[in-house]
């Protein structure tokens, strides 16, 4: 039943990207086409890889890809939270950080199938991490690109010190997921985290655990 609230309210959400574009083309803001666009085909990346490329995403990590965008453009661009809520930019960084360290948790037992990562579990981890802060890292020079395109403010805003804010910001995010993950691949811990990547790990592989 919860399952499929959450789809209905997926479906209404994507419905609001689209509505948006539509609204911000009428308008001839096209930066403002690109941003919720660019929502709503993130929004589709799980479908999309299960389509074409057999890969399975768990379901709270499609549940977590759309109301982050949801909560980046709907919340922070159209309702202002980035300006009203000064910490609400730093909350968003620490999730999306945290949700690509939990890929790379999977990613990695499902590259690594037949080795068994309990050997290196501290070398594992920190692999996750280390996808997560270059994520990170490029999510910023994107940031960056697009202030320069779309905005006549001076291409060095925002500043260096939101910048590195941002990322540390980053660092906790992953760091406090590659705890849980660190857990799982050594004790098989099935805490929210580690059944995320359980599951993740059992759809797309043959392996038993």
């Amino acid at each position: 039943m919860a399952k499929r609230l959450f789809i209905y309210i997926i479906s209404i959400i994507r419905l609001g990207f689209l509505m948006i574009a539509v609204h911000q083309a009428w308008r001839g803001d096209w930066a403002g086409v690109f941003v919720a666009v660019q929502a709503l085909l993130i929004s589709f990346l799980p479908n999309l890889l299960k389509r074409y490329f057999g890969i399975h995403t768990p379901f709270a990590l499609r549940v977590g890809t759309v109301f982050f965008m949801f909560a980046t453009l709907i919340l922070g661009e159209m309702a202002d939270f980035y300006n009203t809520f000064w910490w609400w930019d730093l909350i968003l960084h620490g999730a999306a950080s945290a949700g690509i360290t939990l890929i790379g948790f999977i990613s990695l037992f499902i590259f690594f199938t037949h080795i068994d990562l309990r050997s290196s579990a501290i070398f594992a981890t920190l692999l996750a991490i280390g996808l997560a802060l270059s994520a990170a890292v490029m999510w910023e020079l994107y940031e960056f690109v697009i202030d320069t395109l779309f905005t006549t403010d001076s291409p060095m805003q925002p500043s260096n010190v939101d910048t590195m804010t941002d990322l540390a910001v980053s660092v906790v995010g992953a760091l406090l997921v590659s705890v849980s993950g660190y857990r799982y691949i050594t004790r098989r811990s099935k805490d929210v985290i580690g059944r995320v990547i359980h599951d993740g790990t059992i759809r797309n592989t043959t392996a038993t655990f």
